[in-house]
């Protein structure tokens, strides 16, 4: 093999621009024959007495060489390719998931790491230990031989199924779409949001203003804004039932029955490991040591957080009745709430949205962060990029280059809605003492700039951004040495959730609003009176969105850990309507057949977010207390939270910062 093959090259950065569809099999093709040669000779050298650096640091090479070329098919995946690259790249996952299974079944490697962790280790070399070993565990390789089959065989099983389930949920957001050909039907909706609209009728070859389910902010936003109750019912109709046996698109790729056979399955994994259910088993790497420890947050969390609701129901209804709505059903929730909430704030959303262009929250958010945390992120003008709208910075603690972010704020297709943050390098010391930097990408949902206007953000929008923003600091501001104990991808969902509410919390303090606000054609910022409505109105909607979430929250644990109780899915998903979300709600309503977070690393962990954004308001109060720029306070948060990594758990960060341990944790 040619090593002019730039996935098989030495680099600081991808060279994206440069990698080909003939690049990519052969390469990691190479990549994998190599390592399996390598891992036999680990396995030969290292069984007897086996070393920090014979062993980890060597199966830590081979393992970060895999995965830096795996995140290159991620990166590249979200630009449009040819159906051979498709299926050339799927044929590389298979590859690469056989190479993941057979590390995880090599006994050889198994018995290497047990005898190591038998020796005198530092903290976090015996904490790094802790979670291979328990790697190996969840991996069957105690089992019995027929066992052990079975479980390899369930992984399969259970990894189609994801597959289909997630696929399913994409095929079915662009199945439906309505072309709104009367624009008085679209009375209430902003001119930036009806231009979204006109452009998707477009890109169609047609005209008028065509609605679709694909993108989650635009379907949120006509939800909230627009007058015509009926097109609302129809809208919420065709959303909550995709991918279902209900609705406009009954039958079509159906997750009910997927969703049935992968709670069965998990829960026979979760029997198989040795485990009640399968809820269990996914806390082996979160902080919370039992399932009714869960139950109990979120009991609690609920009791606490449900009066919010009940405190704008009054207001809500009232509202409702001069609308000459009888009855307030699930369609007219967010647009009577959003309706309030402008009525409070003054201010519409086009007005409000005026006021965050992309760029200048960014630039805001730079400085914010620089601030707090002594460090520079400098843009860089040349690099290798895989699209014309990516950003590069640097992230610099004075003259020690500390890692990388890339920032890919726009939406396009491939793309999947929503925003996240891909651990694409993590930082390692090998064995030769060299450092490898963490790379960090954020992966936007924002509308592009068009002729006239650019690209401005919702105040969700600002804070998905802010939290994803969170998640890559957390990536590059590590200090650990080893790659599992520094990557975000290898903490716990509770430890990397954290980050990115923590960040969450800035963007809804005034200060923070009053700096990062400024007017796109004035360039005049929010004045405090205003940003003192804003978040004044932001309870009606949060309210809405706090009880969405920990319906989200039980239903996602509850329904992982009632398996074989007899009830069925959606009997779950009412009881944690009724538990959560007391509205009332459509009989046909299919949410758990799209809740994606179940097949994307969620599975019984959604309520995490609830978990850690608990912490962050705790650990904020600290900020508001001290003032929430306070560079001292925001130094000591760094080391206590991001550079130590996976190092130390979050609960005892927490105490290191706070002074005192979390209560109800």
């Amino acid at each position: 093999m040619n090593d002019s093959n730039p996935l098989l090259q030495p680099h600081n950065l991808v060279n994206y621009a440069h990698i080909r569809l003939e690049h990519l099999k052969p390469a990691i093709t190479r990549i994998l024959d190599e390592n399996r040669s390598a891992v036999e000779l680990i396995i030969s050298s290292q069984a007897q007495t086996p070393t920090w650096s014979g062993l980890v640091l060597a199966m830590d090479a081979l393992s970060a060489r895999v995965d830096d070329a795996s995140n290159v098919l991620v990166t590249l995946a979200l630009i449009p390719q040819t159906d051979d690259w498709q299926a050339i790249a799927s044929e590389c996952w298979t590859l690469i998931s056989d190479w993941h299974v057979e590390v995880t079944q090599s006994l050889g490697l198994f018995k290497a790491y047990q005898t190591l962790a038998a020796q005198r280790l530092s903290p976090a070399a015996k904490t790094l230990l802790a979670k291979k070993i328990n790697a190996f565990n969840a991996a069957g390789l105690n089992l019995a031989d027929d066992q052990k089959t079975a479980l390899i065989t369930l992984n399969e099983h259970i990894q189609s199924l994801e597959h289909t389930f997630f696929t399913n949920v994409q095929v079915a957001s662009r199945a439906w779409s309505k072309l709104i050909s009367d624009e008085s039907l679209l009375a209430g909706l902003s001119q930036p949001l009806k231009n979204k609209l006109a452009l998707k009728a477009i890109a169609t070859g047609r005209e008028g203003w065509l609605l679709t389910l694909d993108e989650e902010a635009i379907y949120n936003d006509v939800m909230a804004q627009c007058e015509n109750r009926a097109l609302r019912q129809e809208l919420l109709t065709a959303y909550s039932c995709r991918a279902s046996d209900h609705g406009p698109m009954a039958g079509h790729n159906d997750n009910g029955p997927i969703l049935e056979q992968l709670l069965e399955r998990r829960h026979h994994k979760a029997h198989l490991l040795g485990y009640d259910n399968y809820a269990q088993l996914s806390l082996q790497t979160k902080i919370a040591t039992s399932t009714e420890q869960v139950m109990g947050f979120l009991k609690s969390n609920n009791a606490h957080k449900k009066p919010q609701l009940a405190a704008q129901m009054p207001s809500l209804k009232a509202l409702a009745s001069s609308l000459g709505y009888s009855t307030l059903q699930a369609w007219d929730y967010p647009y009577v709430a959003h309706r309030l909430s402008a009525q409070l704030s003054g201010m519409s959303d086009a007005e409000l949205q005026a006021y965050f262009p992309f760029n200048h929250v960014l630039d805001g958010l730079i400085l914010i962060v620089q601030r707090l945390f002594d460090i520079q992120l400098v843009a860089q003008l040349s690099f290798s990029t895989w699209h014309h709208d990516v950003m590069l910075f640097e992230v610099r603690d004075k003259h020690t280059l500390l890692g990388h972010i890339y920032i890919d704020p726009f939406f396009r297709e491939p793309k999947a809605d929503g925003c996240w943050t891909q651990a694409a390098r993590d930082r390692r010391i090998d064995a030769q003492g060299n450092v490898i930097l963490p790379v960090a990408i954020f992966h936007g949902n924002f509308s592009p700039a068009s002729d006239t206007t650019p690209c401005l953000l919702s105040p969700l929008q600002l804070r998905m951004l802010f939290h994803e923003f969170g998640h890559c600091l957390q990536q590059v501001l590590t200090l650990s040495d080893v790659r599992e104990l520094s990557s975000i991808l290898h903490m716990g969902k509770d430890a990397s959730e954290f980050a990115g509410k923590m960040l969450e919390q800035w963007c809804l303090s005034p200060a923070c609003l009053l700096w990062i606000s400024r007017h796109y054609q004035t360039a005049k910022a929010l004045s405090s009176e205003q940003v003192g409505r804003l978040l004044d109105a932001r309870k009606v909607t949060a309210a809405l969105e706090t009880a969405t979430e920990l319906l989200r929250s039980q239903f996602d644990f509850e329904v992982h850990l009632s398996v074989g109780d007899g009830r069925t899915v959606q009997q779950v998903l009412r009881h944690a309507r009724t538990e959560a979300l007391p509205l009332g709600w459509p009989e046909n309503d299919q949410f758990a057949n799209t809740f994606d977070y179940m097949v994307t690393g969620y599975e019984a962990g959604y309520y995490t977010y609830e978990w850690a954004e608990s912490l962050a308001q705790k650990v904020f109060a600290k900020f508001e207390n001290d003032g929430i720029f306070n560079q001292n306070t925001g130094q000591a948060f760094r080391d206590a939270f991001f550079s130590p990594g996976d190092e130390r758990s979050l609960l005892e960060s927490f105490e290191h910062f706070m002074g005192a341990p979390a209560k109800g944790f």
